[in-house]
């Protein structure tokens, strides 16, 4: 997702950056700009950018709180505020692919009804349209400002590639949850969970026979997937090395079928059972500490 949002940017700058300088051979700049004028533009896009994450991570909160949500934690970039009960801790940790995150709390619904997860995932999108349609009549109906325009035009880039069903955006989990009740069941459990871990829970005191597995998807799913690295991570804290890394096996031979995050910490856990067995592939031993994607994750700073 960062890697297309910084492709897209590149390729939107570079081509107004090509517009500007053919006008400005052909009789000067528009909006009356000069070339300081021109470069304060340019850092302007980036500022824009930033605040239209915080305006879609907003967002999500504000849908979320109407959905009967309750946050876990706000990240911006690596810098994130976490909810501990009533009081609130900064800290710093990134997540591989992402810009933002809100992550919240479905409530717990009886009778067997499913939490409602439609307005919480659009919320995000939603807010960036929102922003950018009412800076757009600003724009035409006020200021004919660049400014405006430009803030419009990346709140409206933004929303369009987070609805987009690919990766892990808004748009692929919606379209993986529609009309399919386990992933549904499955994506309020692991919302769950991840709160329970964030304030400190175990995975050695995990119920696992309360694990939700999707039986119409591979193990490599998403949601599945998720499910497999708590079970793996499991019998890491019990000490059962070799069970992990039973588990671990056909996640890594399936490694590619996997999100990138994913991915990454298959790479990490077959790596830490492997040398604490002392086991003697070396050849895998060397793929994983030679893979790129494995470099870049180790790098970053987790919660």
């Amino acid at each position: 997702m960062k890697k297309l949002l910084s492709f897209l940017y590149i390729a939107v700058c570079a081509g107004i950056g090509f517009w500007m300088g053919y006008l400005s051979l052909e009789g000067g700049l528009p909006f009356g700009f000069t070339f300081f004028d021109l470069g304060i533009w340019f850092m302007s896009l980036l500022v824009f950018g930033y605040l239209h994450i915080l305006i879609h991570e907003a967002g999500h909160l504000i849908a979320g709180k109407l959905s009967g949500y309750h946050m876990i934690f706000i990240r911006i970039f690596s810098w994130a505020l976490v909810k501990e009960g009533e009081k609130f801790r900064f800290a710093k940790f990134s997540i591989a692919g992402t810009g933002g995150q809100c992550l919240m709390v479905p409530p717990k619904i009886t009778d067997g009804a499913l939490p409602p997860y439609r307005l919480y995932l659009w919320g995000g999108v939603l807010a960036n349209f929102a922003s950018s349609g009412i800076v757009l009549l600003a724009a035409v109906f006020l200021n004919h400002s660049i400014y405006l325009y430009s803030f419009a035009a990346i709140g409206i880039l933004l929303g369009s590639t987070n609805i987009f069903p690919y990766f892990i955006t808004d748009g692929m989990q919606l379209k993986q949850l529609k009309n399919d009740t386990i992933k549904q069941q499955q994506f309020s459990q692991q919302l769950h969970l991840t709160e329970a871990f964030t304030l400190g829970k175990t995975y050695d005191s995990l119920d696992m026979n309360t694990l939700i597995v999707n039986p119409n998807e591979p193990d490599t799913e998403q949601y599945n997937a998720y499910i497999q690295l708590v079970k793996i991570n499991h019998e890491l804290e019990a000490s059962n090395f070799g069970h992990a890394l039973d588990i671990l096996k056909p996640l890594w031979q399936q490694r590619v079928d996997l999100i990138q995050p994913y991915q990454m910490e298959v790479m990490r856990e077959y790596l830490f059972c492997h040398l604490t067995l002392e086991l003697q592939e070396t050849t895998i031993q060397e793929d994983i500490l030679g893979d790129k994607l494995f470099k870049e994750y180790m790098k970053l700073k987790q919660l």
